[in-house]
């Protein structure tokens, strides 16, 4: 059966999707979940109906699921399906069937034109067939060292909502997976065989995978190292989280960068330096040195909003190594998120402190004096507001300074975008506009044009202190198309709270909320905890501070 769904023609049975320009397949999982969800189109279907549906054989993970339901949101609109929480998914698009006889006749024709293959053929072809792979067993027995390590790539985690990164899950794993294999005399296995591997795994072997373990994929692909990868942050501010599975117990670790590339070839060269001389060994456990498994451990349960169980890990990390800046910054944001913002602004000081002495005058340097800034415009702790914003100030100025030396240009337009809002706060609208153009001229600069979009809300709240409406409503307008365009859902809800922040403080209470149920909504469609927490925070009137 075939569909059109707006500007675009789908058909059902082969996973075509047609456009005027372009042509696309639907993954066979994800075509099993588009066509139960138009089959069941009248009701609301439970996640758990869809998984033991398409995935009847095995047991997977939710997480599955929102892929395969992202990928058709991707391909055919975000209004196709619409997400009930705690409930499951509907979908809503209006179907137009599509008659199929033009194609059926065609497919008749080629048919019908298949050219004959007698006998013999078949008996040449088969023989060297058998003959290769003959040949290629031969090669494999003469030619295979028992010490090399088999490392196996599961498909990255791609936590970095828009358009921009669609393509990390499957090339970000064969990336990884290619870039190893000309870095080291490892044994990388192919991609193919580890997805196959993913969809076969036994019952038992997935409910360990859904706990966290990684072992089950050891038996399934005869490997020694299984890498699990997530990403997340911002262009230009990434973070890439990993999980390895060694024949001697879990380890885990993160690595930071400016771009997507940069982080695959870090973690290559970690992986490469630290196991390309591997022997197997009878050892039962050791000490890992790859990685700070309290920080992984902390930033992971920091992740999920769990931020007093983050502080012992992060606390932990920060007792084995007293330079992990990274490790500190996390701590003060898990504390600045329980409220306790006077604890926070100290971890920060100190890792000021820290980098000065060590001569570090890199990122986290940076981070720290945005940090603070951006904690005394957020939380206000002092009686006296004037001195707490020119401190806040102080605190910017030296981070766009420190930028502007190590040429640093996200942290250029960071800093102008807190400058900003402090100049805004104070009551300098024109000072205020002058620094967010200048954040907007950085930002046009960079991969996937989001980034202009929390300059363009700070330009709408300047221009709604001065009582401009029309100007507010145009920078809102320019940011929602850029996070539309983009698919930056983190973006639509920023700026649909903004929305909601300016309509409040009209007291147009009615506006307000109904902003605040449409950022309710993507959060809620985009499965993300941190956005979720971040509109939950906008009804409970509570700020949020998320690390990027």
């Amino acid at each position: 059966m075939r569909f059109q769904i707006d500007d675009k023609v789908v058909d059902t049975v082969t996973g075509i999707v047609k456009s005027a320009d372009s042509e696309t397949s639907i993954r066979a999982k994800t075509l099993q979940v588009l066509n139960y969800l138009i089959e069941h189109k009248s009701d609301i279907v439970a996640k758990q109906d869809v998984i033991k549906h398409v995935w009847d054989d095995v047991v997977v993970q939710e997480q599955i699921l929102t892929q395969s339901i992202k990928e058709i949101r991707d391909l055919l609109g975000p209004q196709v399906i619409k997400t009930y929480s705690r409930k499951g998914y509907q979908w809503v698009a209006p179907l137009k069937a599509e008659h199929s006889e033009t194609y059926s006749t065609q497919q008749r024709k080629l048919i019908s034109k298949r050219p004959v293959i007698n006998k013999q053929q078949v008996w040449i072809g088969a023989s060297l067939v058998v003959l290769l792979l003959l040949v290629l067993v031969f090669v494999l027995l003469f030619n295979r060292s028992e010490s090399v390590m088999k490392v196996a790539f599961l498909p990255v985690q791609n936590d970095v909502q828009d358009s921009v990164h669609n393509w990390v899950p499957l090339r970000g794993q064969e990336q990884l997976s290619q870039g190893l294999s000309h870095a080291s005399e490892l044994a990388v296995i192919d991609t193919d065989h580890v997805l196959y591997a993913i969809e076969r795994l036994t019952p038992e072997q997935h409910l360990a995978y859904r706990s966290g373990a990684l072992y089950p994929f050891r038996e399934k692909l005869d490997a020694d190292l299984i890498v699990h990868t997530r990403l997340t942050g911002f262009p230009e501010d990434f973070q890439l989280h990993y999980r390895l599975q060694t024949p001697f117990g879990l380890e885990q670790g993160i690595e930071f960068s400016s771009s997507v590339n940069g982080a695959f070839e870090q973690l290559i060269e970690k992986i490469a330096a630290r196991f390309d001389t591997y022997q197997p060994s009878n050892e039962t456990s050791y000490a890992s040195q790859f990685s700070n498994e309290a920080f992984a451990r902390g930033v992971a349960l920091y992740l999920e909003q769990e931020y007093q169980a983050a502080k012992p890990m992060l606390e932990t990390a920060l007792n084995a190594e007293a330079d992990l800046f990274a490790a500190r910054r996390y701590l003060a944001a898990s504390y600045a998120n329980t409220n306790q913002i006077s604890t926070a602004i100290k971890l920060l000081n100190e890792n000021i402190e820290r980098a000065k002495a060590s001569n570090q005058q890199g990122r986290e340097l940076l981070r720290a004096y945005l940090m603070i800034g951006y904690l005394q415009i957020n939380w206000p702790q002092l009686l006296n507001r004037e001195h707490e914003l020119l401190s806040a100030e102080q605190y910017i100025e030296q981070a766009k300074q420190l930028a502007e030396q190590l040429q640093d240009e996200l942290f250029i337009a960071y800093s102008y975008e807190e400058l900003g809002k402090v100049k805004r706060l104070q009551g300098d609208y024109a000072a205020s506009a002058a620094h967010l153009n200048n954040a907007l001229q950085y930002h046009q600069r960079f991969q996937g044009d989001y980034g202009q979009t929390a300059a363009l809300i700070e330009l709408a709240k300047v221009s709604n202190a001065q009582q401009s409406e029309s100007l507010t409503q145009d920078y809102l307008a320019q940011a929602y198309a850029i996070a539309s365009r983009s698919k930056a859902t983190a973006n639509l809800i920023w700026v649909l709270l903004a929305k909601a922040d300016i309509a409040r403080s009209r007291l147009q209470h009615q506006d307000a909320n109904a902003f605040a149920n449409q950022a309710k909504e993507i959060a809620q469609q985009s499965d993300d905890p941190m956005l979720i927490a971040r509109v939950a925070a906008w009804f409970n009137d509570s700020p949020v501070y998320t690390v990027n």
